[in-house]
């Protein structure tokens, strides 16, 4: 917007007549702006800060430019009117928002009078900075708003009163409540009405007056009490038997409202409708007193069933002697039973050492048997060896002089071929040393696998070595029908007992060869976590898999599909009471002519090992 700067020559003649004035105006904060027919004639350096506008550039203004566009038309009309009135004398005041050069928002309070100036009728205008004023003015209402929103919106019923008493809000929730309009409540200090037929102060009342205890306490007698949560506040419950169709009961708390410098404002009060949960209450007292007549009823039958029972007891005496003798033959057929089924767990251990035995003494005859025929070979080879050192040590004093003996050496050495020999040895050597190494490792398979230097403790175990060192073991049963996948994931060392869980793993590795039939198939050991404190190993076979009724009682002692002789029943058996005695889970799951995946779960500490393992079967 470009100004006309031609009228700044006024403001200069102003200075020179009117010296008094314009010291007064520049040494004021207020803004001050002299305007005559329109024309900004005069503005002070405070009006300038205000707007952002030099003092030459207000002087170029028309007065109403001084006002934002939205308000310009109501200010020139403000003009025309004052210029109309018969008392000019008379100011005016108002607010508005002033036009600023750099678009800040800048709120002033304005009051415009005519006065008398240089003998001319010259408007006078003040302005008072109030943009800050208005900021907190707006915030205020923002938040009044929030409130009033938060209050409205809120499920719970909800009024409140101010420092005079009057109800200020009264929520939907609470026109629910009590069947009183917002409109009947608000703008009034009888919020009494809606809950007592005569007038008395309600909770909010009593907290905003600053009651003591003993008047909250005169009103509610015995329903009150102060708020745990809230400093100052109360809490009752009562009963209102005007509010639905059959009353309702109510739970309310008041508190104080404050402003943000801690001066009290009003009251807020809820309600909670808890009806129902009195009238389980009520339902549940009830109940409690039937039961008791019950008790009593059935207390006098048992009284006559006593008396029936003592006419009893001397015939069962009499039968006693008879019981104790049949008892006596009870435990003696349980201890014969537990010796006969000690007697077939100690079967199933020895034909499982016998199986042991057999695949050790094969594994071993390989590696004894190269063993034997390479240090046969080594000692034929050391008997040329020491033959062509006696022909080297016979010939050595000629060997110099004599072509004869030389060449007589040569064709020694040339017919053993000692080059060859000095290379086999080494590499004999190192067969035998392997075939040294590969029993030593059996050996000590065999003896991980039994433990036969353990008292059988808790201690923390490596399973994949032990799984490895059980497939060594049963290598003999496995490596002829199926080849093994090994899918070892993460997982910690188990406290547990080695040995046993060996024993879970021999079982459990032979079933799934023996399962295998006609073509070579697959056996795949996978360990995982299982959770947090489980660790999981399964079993999986290519076989023919297990029929659904079969499946049920694979568990069961002595139960087997193995023809007479090849199994006694008591592998998984005894396999599932180990998974048992270390507190977790046997699972099977098989599908007939697929194969079959047995899964054990074991926790990896002892002191979670609690309860009996989990017997799982699907198909």
């Amino acid at each position: 917007m470009a100004h006309d700067l031609s009228y700044q020559p006024q403001a200069e003649a102003l200075d020179e007549s009117d010296t008094g004035f314009r010291t007064l105006a520049e040494s004021t904060h207020l803004g001050i702006a002299l305007h005559r027919g329109g024309r900004i004639i005069y503005a002070n350096q405070a009006a300038g800060d205000m707007t952002g506008f030099s003092v030459a550039e207000l002087c170029a203004m028309e007065f109403w430019e001084m006002a934002v566009p939205a308000e310009r038309e109501a200010i020139r009309e403000r003009g025309r009117r004052r210029s109309e009135r018969k008392n000019k004398a008379a100011s005016t005041r108002f607010q508005r928002q002033l036009n600023t050069k750099d678009g800040r928002e800048c709120w002033v309070d304005v009051t415009a009078c005519v006065i008398d100036f240089q003998k001319q009728e010259t408007v006078l205008v003040t302005y008072v900075d109030i943009t800050e004023l208005k900021r907190a003015e707006k915030a205020q209402y923002q938040f009044r708003e929030i409130q009033t929103q938060v209050i409205e919106g809120s499920p719970v019923p909800t009024f409140v009163i101010n420092a005079q008493h009057e109800v200020t809000h009264w929520n939907h929730a609470c026109e629910a409540v009590t069947g009183i309009l917002a409109g009947e409540m608000v703008g009034r200090s009888e919020a009494w009405r809606a809950f007592h037929s005569e007038e008395r102060p309600i909770m909010a009342d009593l907290v905003l007056s600053g009651a003591p205890e003993q008047a909250v306490e005169a009103h509610y007698r015995g329903k009150s009490r102060r708020s745990p949560v809230i400093e100052g506040a109360y809490e009752a419950e009562d009963f209102f038997p005007h509010f639905g169709e059959a009353g309702r009961w109510l739970v309310f708390t008041a508190a104080l409202l404050r402003d943000p410098h801690g001066n009290i404002t009003g009251a807020i009060e809820t309600l909670q409708d808890v009806t129902e949960r009195k009238m389980a209450e009520s339902a549940l007292l009830t109940a409690q007193v039937d039961l008791e007549q019950l008790v009593e009823k059935r207390t006098a039958q048992l009284a006559r069933a006593n008396e029936q029972l003592e006419a009893d007891v001397e015939r069962r005496q009499r039968t006693e002697s008879e019981l104790l003798r049949r008892n006596s033959e009870l435990t003696e057929l349980n201890r014969r039973l537990g010796e006969a089924q000690a007697q077939l767990l100690q079967s199933e251990k020895m034909a499982s050492v016998g199986q042991l035995a057999a695949g050790v003494a094969h594994e071993i005859n390989n590696p004894i048997g190269y063993v034997h025929s390479n240090l046969g070979s080594l000692e034929k080879y050391l008997a040329d060896l020491f033959k062509v050192l006696a022909g080297y040590e016979a010939a050595e004093p000629a060997i110099s002089g004599s072509p004869v003996h030389a060449a007589a050496l040569k064709e020694l050495k040339d017919g053993l071929d000692l080059e060859f020999l000095k290379e086999d040895i080494p590499v004999l050597m190192r067969e035998s040393k392997e075939g040294i190494s590969r029993v030593r490792k059996i050996v000590q398979d065999l003896k991980d696998f039994s433990r036969v230097d353990s008292q059988q403790q808790w201690e923390w175990s490596n399973l994949h070595r032990g799984i490895d060192s059980t497939l060594n073991i049963v290598a003999n049963e496995i490596k002829y029908c199926a080849e093994v996948v090994k899918d070892y994931g993460d997982i910690p060392d188990v406290e547990c007992l080695q040995s046993q869980v060996n024993q879970v793993f021999m079982n459990l590795l032979v079933n799934a060869a023996h399962a295998i039939e006609g073509a070579r198939g697959t056996i795949t050991i996978s360990t995982r976590m299982d959770g947090d404190d489980l660790v999981r190993i399964e079993v999986t076979d290519t076989g023919k898999g297990i029929p659904p009724e079969n499946l049920q009682r694979i568990f069961d002692p002595f139960f087997t599909t193995k023809p007479i002789g090849k199994g006694t029943g008591l592998g998984l058996s005894l396999s599932y009471g180990i998974v048992q005695k270390h507190g977790g889970r046997l699972q099977v799951r098989s599908v007939v002519g697929k194969g079959t995946t047995f899964s054990v779960s074991l926790p990896v500490h002892k002191s979670v090992s609690a309860g009996p393992a989990e017997k799982e079967m699907q198909t």
